[in-house]
């Protein structure tokens, strides 16, 4: 198989190169550091106690595997579909059309669920306006905003990530500085590790029952590979991209909850409000909350701000290759975003909204597993197509633009690593439930593809035989 032709496009059909190294960085960390983990955060606690800091570093251990690899094959096949485009060069068009429409499916999902986590944040202002009233608003700002064009995108979403990075680097700051009695404040020690029930609980059970909420959390660094067409050097920004995405990840996350759970005492987090907004009411009073209550609000924009930026990127691509209508391929011709692509993106937001108005219970839980599956599907087909994917990179251009250390073995371990995920979902009542609704998707989007999308794609001609990028 070569690789897919992308010259010769219509203009409609292309998109501008407007994303700068600093861009794609924060688009990945964007994507990473929401709602996701600031709200979903106590759901972790309270499924797996304080040994949920593991969840995280185990979680942070499959991102770092995940991501390598990717990198390689974005640096040396860069396109809009990425790991989707990857999936069909390597393993076929069915891998590839379900690798894209469950991580769309995912991404949709959720910014759905970020948007009603930005509504459980303003509510805390303003406790007489519903929740689902404020997550109908933030969906039309992330629309407007998405519709701009990218280097508004870029430029929104480098700042809106700064300052998630700047405030959680203070709050982990601030807890040792209680936590190691420079400034000790009561009830706030490292017995709270061990302290309600013991260290992990629910036992290891536990730690695995939180992975699918905790890979929801890290769900997005792979939009680092979306954002591979439009970045300006991709031979160099996404290997740099790579490198400080995953380092701040990793400390940013692993540190933060290690200082959350020595805070805040585990039985008391939850999902009705933010963890680290509690947290640091109890660290520094309640104008440091709001503080922060408005900082977990702006990560809650940024994430939705990624994720439809990364789902439109994925149907623009579908589309030019005839998996759905051409029409969602047609970018605006003064800001070369693909707008049809993002308006459909953004109906997801709309029923998110809708959703929480009927099922307030679950609506935010069950969002977040379900995509986390997505995330994890999607994550399972890069780490497949990547030994294919460099043979064709070799053969193409004769060396590998950018290598992922490791070779084999470490292709071999994040396979192993995310089919464990999945199977660890079957011991918990929620981890089952998520499978079923991840695996009666993956039917529903199979027989599209068997129905009406292998005969659009085929119809289109758009695969080539000759390796041209």
């Amino acid at each position: 198989m070569g690789t897919p032709n992308t010259k010769n496009k219509d203009s409609a059909e292309s998109l501008t190169k407007g994303l700068k190294s600093r861009h794609v960085t924060m688009l990945a960390v964007g994507g990473v550091i929401g709602a996701g983990f600031f709200l979903g955060a106590g759901s972790t606690i309270n499924t797996a106690g304080p040994a949920v800091i593991f969840s995280y570093l185990f979680g942070g251990l499959i991102t770092f595997l995940v991501m390598v690899l990717l990198t390689e094959m974005a640096v040396s096949t860069p396109v809009a579909g990425s790991f989707q485009k990857y999936a069909e060069m390597s393993l076929g068009p069915l891998p590839g059309f379900l690798t894209g429409w469950t991580y769309w499916l995912a991404f949709l999902i959720g910014p759905a669920s970020e948007s009603i986590a930005a509504g459980t944040f303003l509510n805390v202002w303003f406790p007489q306006v519903p929740i689902w009233v404020f997550a109908l608003v933030v969906a039309t700002l992330m629309t407007v905003v998405n519709l701009i064009g990218v280097k508004f995108f870029g430029e929104l979403e480098f700042w809106l990530s700064l300052v998630k990075v700047v405030a959680l680097a203070l709050f982990i700051i601030a807890g040792c500085v209680v936590l190691f009695g420079v400034a000790p404040v009561k009830d706030v020690s490292f017995s709270n590790l061990v302290s309600n029930g013991g260290f992990a609980p629910a036992g290891f059970g536990g730690v695995v029952s939180a992975m699918m909420i905790v890979m929801f959390s890290f769900g997005g660094t792979e939009a680092i590979g979306t954002a591979a067409e439009e970045s300006e050097h991709p031979d160099r920004d996404l290997p740099k991209a790579l490198r400080s995405t995953l380092i701040r990840i990793l400390v940013l996350f692993v540190l933060s909850i290690f200082v959350l759970v020595c805070v805040l005492p585990w039985q008391k987090a939850g999902v009705s409000s933010s963890p680290f907004v509690d947290a640091t009411r109890i660290l520094a009073g309640p104008a440091a909350a709001n503080v922060m209550n408005f900082v977990v609000l702006i990560a809650a924009l940024s994430c939705i701000d990624a994720g439809i930026y990364a789902t439109s990127r994925m149907m623009f691509s579908m589309s030019r290759d005839g998996f759905f209508p051409k029409v969602f391929a047609k970018t605006s011709e003064k800001s070369k975003a693909p707008v049809n692509a993002i308006l459909v993106s953004c109906v997801m937001l709309f029923i998110g909204a809708i959703l929480y108005y009927f099922f307030e219970d679950f609506a935010y839980t069950w969002l977040a597993s379900v995509s986390g599956f997505g995330f994890m599907f999607a994550w399972l087909m890069i780490c497949l197509s990547q030994p294919r994917m460099r043979e064709i990179a070799i053969k193409r251009d004769g060396v590998l633009k950018w290598k992922a250390p490791g070779g084999r073995p470490l292709q071999i371990a994040a396979v192993v690593l995310i089919l464990g995920i999945y199977v660890g979902q079957l011991f918990s009542e929620s981890g089952r439930d998520t499978l079923i609704a991840g695996v009666i998707w993956l039917i529903i989007a199979t027989t599209y593809y068997f129905v009406i999308g292998k005969k659009s794609y085929e119809k289109t001609g758009n695969w080539s035989g000759t390796p041209e990028i």
